[in-house]
């Protein structure tokens, strides 16, 4: 169920750096460099020993945001005494506090995972990898697990994309498209606003991590899980043009998403309830939020082979604001599309 963030915020290939030189977009307290593998042209930051790798791009992160990047390891190496490959979102405060990440030390807000392509049961060698995850909150770890997965081994894994979804509170992780993680209060009440790796040491020198691709970008709020969860979900990103109720293919994404659910529970029975600002007259303003409503029933229906009589259609024009409408940003939380579980 990843879906990707659709405004890029920062990606890195590495494509820009010299062979063998550390990325100028990175910084570290230990070293690393870009290389290619088997001589194919795509550029990865190879870790070096007992070190923090920090992005320099990234300067704040949202409260839904998705992070993808491909990790690969040597096949056929690796030992279980070796680093773990860890990941995560810090509240950074000064320059150098990505440094402060490390085996056996940490800052003080962070959310972590980390992933190792074996474990320590002889007979599972190369079959099964590790995968853990923490939570230090005020520098102490507040949450902590781990299991076993064959999504990252040394053997038929050691090239995999990695996936992480934050949505506020909540993360998901993804190894190769197989779920680990989905954590619900993950994310504390701090201003996370740097992405960390960091490595202790390696067993020997085939043992390092590679990483590429790193590509972060804003996401949508929980659609899914917050009609199914909370019964109702609330959206002003169906767009439609000034007076008129023809759908923007700009909405095309959160309509898929809407689409999706009623889809793969077509036992649900929904309200799709229009809603305008107070700009215009009011009569207008109902028969317009009722055509916007039908609209949304008509596009997701077509999409989908929806049931339509499971689909509920009410426009309430301006009769229920949720902000000023003596405002630009009041009116636009105004017009909406909200959508109600019918019990």
């Amino acid at each position: 169920d990843f879906v990707p963030g659709n405004k890029v915020l920062v990606f890195e290939d590495f494509s820009q750096d010299a062979i063998g030189d550390f990325p100028v977009n990175w910084q570290t307290n230990s070293s690393g460099e870009v290389v290619t593998i088997s001589d194919k042209t795509q550029h990865w930051l190879k870790l070096s020993n007992k070190g923090a790798f920090t992005i320099s791009d990234v300067k704040q992160l949202p409260e839904n945001f998705t992070l993808e990047f491909e990790v690969y390891v040597k096949k056929g190496s690796y030992s279980y005494y070796s680093s773990f490959l860890n990941f995560g979102f810090i509240e950074s405060k000064k320059k150098n506090d990505y440094a402060k990440w490390e085996e056996y030390g940490n800052g003080s807000e962070g959310v972590f995972m980390r992933m190792l392509p074996t474990v320590a049961d002889v007979y599972k060698e190369g079959e099964l990898g590790r995968s853990e995850v923490r939570v230090f909150s005020e520098g102490k770890k507040i949450l902590g697990n781990d299991l076993d997965t064959p999504a990252f081994n040394y053997t038929n894994n050691h090239h995999v994309k990695v996936q992480i979804w934050r949505q506020k509170n909540r993360l998901r992780m993804y190894i190769g498209d197989k779920k680990i993680w989905d954590l619900p209060n993950a994310f504390q009440q701090v201003k996370y606003n740097s992405v960390v790796f960091y490595i202790h040491d390696y067993n020997n020198e085939e043992d390092k991590y590679y990483i590429s691709n790193f590509r972060l970008a804003e996401a949508t709020g929980d659609t899914r899980h917050k009609l199914l969860e909370t019964g109702s979900f609330i959206t002003n990103e169906i767009l439609f043009d000034s007076g008129k109720a023809i759908v923007k293919p700009s909405s095309s994404k959160i309509i898929d998403e809407i689409g999706v659910v009623l889809k793969d529970n077509p036992k649900i029975k929904v309200s799709i309830s229009g809603h305008t600002d107070s700009d215009g007259d009011d009569k207008k303003n109902l028969e317009l939020s009722e055509q916007r409503a039908m609209a949304v029933k008509t596009e997701l229906v077509r999409k989908f082979d929806l049931n339509e009589d499971n689909i509920q259609i009410f426009g309430l024009g301006e009769t229920q604001p949720l902000a000023n409408n003596n405002t630009e940003e009041g009116k636009k939380q105004n017009r909406r599309v909200a959508f109600k579980i019918i019990k």
